[in-house]
């Protein structure tokens, strides 16, 4: 099956929408669309080694959590995985977005649905930044290993310092290369910028969208009967 090019606003909006739909439809109903929705669109996009991850962490997650609800001290971590069971096909959504899609990408598609400007650039650069973050955190566990100081449970604060601490210094200093590298290629500019990255809405993101739509209200509809 030859994969498809999905636009990126189709996962932007899935994953906004998706969230606030558990105030109005069944749990469980939304979790299981969710999960066959997010597992068919892997699929159609050819990430499949990503579906196969997603799978294993849910089914390890769901037997985690049938096994300490049948354990009344532990009940509370049952309840808890249930509640980020519900998010895991949002962020299996939302891993492809961050790493399928690079800056020019997101901003040629963000661009075509005339939000604010500033929004468009926020947007992009808080999803650009998650791989940047990922990056910069081993860079200081490998420094931290190679100084001898590893994470002990016996003293969590102090071991979470020698972490957070430089990360927080490097976050501020990114912060400033990539505003100063957007200003350079003209990001605050107030007219739309041409892109080499044409990211046109096609009939299989309408197509997608549409399901996802049909799916909720028919979840909707259920529940109201």
């Amino acid at each position: 099956m030859k994969a498809i090019n999905i636009n990126p606003i189709v996962l932007i909006l899935v994953n906004i929408i998706a969230p606030t739909m558990y105030m109005f439809i069944s749990g469980r109903y939304l979790q299981l669309f969710l999960l066959i929705f997010a597992s068919v669109l892997m699929v159609m996009m050819g990430r499949y080694k990503r579906l196969l991850g997603f799978w294993l962490v849910y089914a390890l997650m769901m037997g985690t959590y049938t096994l300490t609800m049948h354990m009344g001290d532990f009940q509370y971590i049952g309840l808890f995985i249930i509640v980020v069971v519900q998010c895991i096909p949002c962020i299996a959504l939302a891993s492809i977005l961050v790493s399928k899609y690079n800056s020019a990408q997101l901003l040629s598609a963000l661009e075509t649905m005339h939000v604010p400007r500033v929004l468009v650039v926020a947007v992009t650069i808080t999803i650009k930044y998650i791989p940047t973050f990922k990056r910069e955190f081993s860079y200081i566990t490998e420094s931290m290993r190679l100084r001898g100081i590893g994470f002990t449970w016996k003293k969590p604060v102090k071991s979470f310092q020698y972490f957070i601490v430089p990360q927080l210094f490097r976050c501020a200093a990114l912060a400033e290369e990539v505003t100063a590298a957007g200003l350079v290629k003209g990001i605050d500019a107030p007219l739309r910028r041409s892109s080499y990255f044409e990211e046109k809405f096609t009939f299989a993101d309408a197509t997608v969208l549409v399901v996802f739509v049909v799916g909720l209200v028919g979840g909707f509809v259920w529940k109201q009967m």
